[in-house]
């Protein structure tokens, strides 16, 4: 039976230690949360909010109006949007990637978040994946 002291001790250790692997989440989790968080900002129509892990790099190159042209072009050419995949993180050329599919009744296109070390977000794509018929070529 463990005394009082003991299970204190053990509780105060415990966490201590979660506090500091959610302080010191890897690059990966980092870039899934902020892929996650965009994807939400996005299908809530929260275009400034979908850019509040961005680089000023990617601030500069792709503004939130641009963000709405392109989210909003995508039912127009691949129907009604029925949900998200699961993501995927890869190393790709020493960045972490997240790639997310969105599902839609025409086709699925992967949402590509590309992060630096410290998990701000530094490119993001728009891929189409698959297409049911010919889908219109982007404006």
């Amino acid at each position: 039976m463990l005394s009082l002291a003991t299970a204190t001790i053990l509780a105060f250790a415990f966490s201590a230690a979660s506090a500091e692997d959610a302080n010191e989440a890897s690059p990966h989790v980092l870039c899934e949360r902020h892929a996650d968080a965009l994807l939400s900002a996005l299908g809530e129509a929260k275009y400034d909010d979908a850019m509040a892990d961005f680089d000023a790099a990617l601030r500069a190159r792709y503004p939130a109006a641009k963000l709405k042209q392109d989210y909003e072009w995508l039912p127009s050419n691949y129907g009604t949007a029925l949900g998200r995949g699961r993501a995927h993180s890869a190393d790709v050329n020493g960045h972490t990637e997240v790639m997310t599919p969105l599902i839609f009744s025409n086709g699925t296109i992967t949402v590509d978040v590309r992060c630096d070390g410290a998990g701000a977000v530094t490119d993001l794509k728009l891929l189409p994946t698959q297409t049911m018929g010919q889908p219109m070529v982007h404006p």
